[in-house]
């Protein structure tokens, strides 16, 4: 909650007073300590007033190799003779538009595919004080060979466990189909959930890493765009086979579309009884929010997330203990990346041969690849 009010006091005054941030601390028994050391962590918090035009250029890999460094050097010198309390023209890491390079944000707003000519007067009208708008274009749904659903059929694996309840045989799918962990990790999947659905707590969480802030990997966007409905599958049947009641998909502050999309899907789920007490008129029961990370590549990290979800410092934490015994909220806690959760219901939906001959051997299974040439040529991944 600590990142909502926080949030809310930037919106309305642009940084974080100091007087509000004694008003909150009174108001929420927080040290005023604790919130000056959380607001201080994280990029997208301001505890002084920023330039009225805030300009980041993405200087990772993909945008700088398509002219980043001459982008920024050019609107410096269109901005040259600016006052630094209107304009502020600085590098950023990965903005995640690796397939539109190069990107900037202006005061948090992200654009692509730009030109000096095209960000400034964007710029001047921030200076202004006149509202811009981050550009949302109608991205159609592509069909994917990894959707094992035709439109009407989606969540047929959740439907068919939420009547069989059959936990042990989802494992045992999992296992022998070799799923790991495609965050990087590569941590067998069923292993993972098993440790969970052991553990003797009877409260546990189920958190989804869609913090993808890693220059040039762009895989998890478009899977939370075009495949939203795996995820938020793959969530709830970690959730139902290792009895945890609650899931939370932690998506990086980035992704403003994505989050839509994401929370439409969630609310679709509410409204035909996905998700929530009662699944599908069982006494089966999961909860599942989104989480707007505050900003920070470390995030990515698994208990640096965990940290940040509890309104902490994102500062990683010392393993052992891990999450899958000790996590959110010192809770049992799965977590896994927006591919490994899309995978689930493919695998379950299919079959363990399906994924086997998918793959190259040893490799199983599709994998996604971001390219940025094969985007812009194809319009897919």
């Amino acid at each position: 909650m600590i990142f909502d009010d926080l949030r809310a006091i930037q919106l309305r005054y642009g940084f974080l007073p100091k007087a509000e941030l004694e008003n909150l601390s009174q108001r929420t028994q927080t040290p005023l300590y604790q919130l000056h050391s959380v607001a201080s962590f994280y990029p997208h918090f301001h505890l002084v007033p920023p330039a009225k035009a805030e300009v980041r250029v993405c200087a990772d890999m993909s945008c700088r190799l398509n002219g980043a460094c001459e982008l920024r050097a050019d609107l410096e010198t269109r901005f040259k003779a600016s006052r630094k309390e209107d304009v502020q023209i600085r590098d950023v890491s990965c903005l995640g538009r690796c397939d539109h390079a190069p990107a900037a944000a202006v005061n948090d707003l992200i654009f692509t595919d730009v030109t000096a000519s095209g960000l400034e007067p964007l710029a001047r009208s921030a200076m202004r004080g006149e509202e811009i708008l981050e550009p949302h274009p109608e991205e159609a749904r592509v069909e994917c060979a990894s959707d094992p659903y035709a439109e009407n059929e989606r969540y047929g694996v959740l439907r068919r466990l939420a009547a069989s309840k059959d936990w042990e045989s989802v494992l045992a799918i999992l296992k022998e189909s070799e799923l790991r962990g495609m965050g990087g990790a590569g941590f067998p999947t069923s292993m993972k959930w098993d440790l969970v659905r052991k553990q003797a707590e009877p409260t546990k969480y189920i958190v989804c890493n869609a913090d993808e802030s890693e220059p040039g990997t762009i895989k998890d966007r478009f899977i939370m765009t075009h495949l939203p409905h795996l995820v938020v599958e793959g969530m709830i049947v970690a959730g139902l086979v290792t009895g945890a009641k609650r899931g939370i998909l932690y998506i990086r502050h980035e992704y403003h579309l994505q989050e839509e999309i994401l929370g439409e899907e969630i609310r679709r789920c509410y409204r035909a009884g996905l998700l929530g007490k009662k699944i599908l008129g069982t006494d089966l029961v999961f909860d599942l929010e989104v989480f707007v990370s505050p900003g920070g590549y470390i995030c990515g990290e698994e208990s640096a997330l965990i940290e940040a979800i509890e309104g902490h410092r994102a500062e990683p934490r010392n393993k052992p203990p891990f999450p899958g015994q000790i996590g959110l909220w010192q809770k049992p806690t799965v977590i896994n990346n927006v591919e490994t959760f899309a995978n689930v219901p493919q695998i379950l939906a299919r079959g363990v041969e399906w994924f086997k001959s998918a793959g190259i051997a040893p490799s199983r299974g599709l994998k996604f690849v971001g390219d940025q040439r094969a985007h812009r040529e194809s319009g897919d991944l």
